[in-house]
């Protein structure tokens, strides 16, 4: 379980696989979410492991280089389940044109990148839940969130949820 010297921060509890895949796939399912962004995909680990894991899941997926995970036999796999964003990880939050459950915000780890990506993302949640992302033990990431004013819990392999 990751600690973090945060006054904001707390530890989730969880039993499972310290992996940010297996953690994230149980909020979908406690969660009940359908449509998800993950912002900064890289090679795809978590998303695929989402969409292999929830078969009535949606993702977006948002990276400056969809050739690290992108290619025809994913188009084919996921079909219209995975909807693909290449470019600037804020900037093509306005290509999402419907509400979504839940982001995972983890692409730039620099405060100004993760500031841009929430100010971007976070309007199109559904709800006040549903805002996650990777890495809270950077801080530059920690700094974004407070700057921000978001109090989060830190779950299993540096995952940060917002309250």
């Amino acid at each position: 379980m990751a600690k973090v010297k945060n006054k904001l921060a707390t530890t989730v509890n969880w039993d499972g696989p310290a992996k940010r895949e297996y953690f994230l796939d149980s909020l979908v399912k406690q969660n009940g979410w359908n449509i998800g962004v993950e912002v900064g995909v890289r090679f795809g680990r978590v998303l695929f492991h989402l969409l292999d894991n929830n078969p009535d899941l949606t993702m977006y997926a948002v990276d400056q280089d969809i050739s690290q995970f992108y290619n025809n036999k994913i188009k084919n796999k996921y079909g219209d389940r995975l909807v693909v964003l290449e470019g600037i990880s804020w900037e093509q939050a306005n290509n999402i044109t419907r509400k979504v459950d839940f982001v995972f915000i983890d692409a730039g780890h620099g405060t100004k990148s993760v500031t841009h990506d929430i100010n971007a993302y976070s309007p199109l949640l559904n709800t006040s839940i549903g805002l996650t992302g990777h890495d809270i033990d950077y801080p530059s990431i920690q700094l974004a969130l407070d700057n921000l004013k978001i109090s989060y819990d830190v779950g299993p392999d540096n995952v940060w949820i917002a309250k």
